[in-house]
């Protein structure tokens, strides 16, 4: 069996043609991330790299994420760059940008359950790090997965203030991207909307309403029938929330909503009939779709 110790805490071990990671001794994950080919030709977009996250995000095809092309490769190869992968992460202090973070902060997490001290001084570093980087991805699943729980309250109060304006910024950057396109992709709106949502819910951030406020008149009312949609198909969240406080939030989103675009009664009764565009029927398979922009939000 093929053995690499990256150190006191970590060792990678070739069993049954796959990579396992243990710590401590105990078998932790197997390895599925990320080997990347980046072209000469790239250089000046790899500049504007600052992780593999944000590699995987920017380059599109060209990054080649081993996946389908897996098994054409000799496992016995894949597993001494898995090694190399993680050795250059312990050298570079467990820098969560150079490894995907879906391995990167579980890892993190589970050596300083092990009583790494160079992984617990870190662990809350980097998780802030990342939350204020620009990655929404990467922002979503420290939300999800509840790794803001490792900071203290005064930690977290800080952190939340420090990148409240940026992340405004971005996601309504990010919105009026998506919100150009004829037939706009509910499902990238759906988990902006969700990022927000998380925020407000969990947090008080009133992101929504920074947002609604940010917005273009036109843009803005296109965001509210995807707001109002989403918020009407609850059960379709990535995360639970408690009914009574959710019911409170989307009281106060709505009464915000009709003051200020009172032109959303006409999507109102769209959703009573269950239609929207003539007939797409507003189950969870089609509205989670492309749904086109309503008629006449685009004319000046």
């Amino acid at each position: 069996m093929l053995k690499f110790r990256i150190n006191s805490f970590i060792d990678l071990r070739f069993e049954d043609g796959k990579t396992n990671i243990y710590v401590n001794n105990r078998l932790f994950n197997h390895c599925k991330y990320i080997l990347l080919n980046l072209p000469a030709d790239d250089s000046k977009n790899i500049t504007d790299i600052d992780s593999i996250d944000d590699a995987v995000k920017n380059l599109n095809n060209s990054v080649e994420i081993i996946g389908n092309e897996i098994n054409k490769i000799n496992p016995e190869i894949l597993f001494w760059a898995h090694c190399s992968n993680l050795q250059t992460w312990y050298e570079n202090n467990y820098n969560t940008n150079l490894i995907h973070s879906n391995l990167a902060f579980p890892l993190l997490k589970e050596l300083t359950r092990a009583g790494d001290l160079k992984a617990t001084k870190i662990f809350k570093e980097e998780v802030a790090k990342r939350f204020e980087g620009h990655n929404l991805n990467v922002i979503q699943f420290l939300l999800y997965n509840k790794y803001l729980d490792c900071l203290n309250k005064e930690e977290l109060e800080t952190l939340l203030e420090r990148i409240s304006a940026s992340l405004t910024d971005l996601v309504t950057r990010k919105l009026r991207e998506q919100l150009k396109a004829i037939y706009a992709n509910f499902r990238e709106i759906k988990d902006v909307i969700d990022i927000l949502l998380f925020l407000d819910l969990n947090y008080n951030q009133n992101l929504i309403l920074r947002i609604l406020n940010k917005l273009s008149m036109k843009n803005n009312t296109h965001f509210t029938y995807f707001l109002i949609l989403h918020l009407n198909f609850k059960d379709h969240f990535d995360f639970k929330i408690p009914y009574g406080k959710f019911f409170t939030y989307f009281e106060k989103i709505l009464n915000d909503i009709y003051k200020n675009y009172p032109e959303i009664d006409d999507l109102l009764k769209i959703i009573d009939s269950g239609f929207i565009n003539g007939g797409i029927s507003l189950d969870e398979k089609l509205s989670y779709g492309f749904v086109s922009n309503p008629e006449g939000i685009y004319e000046e």
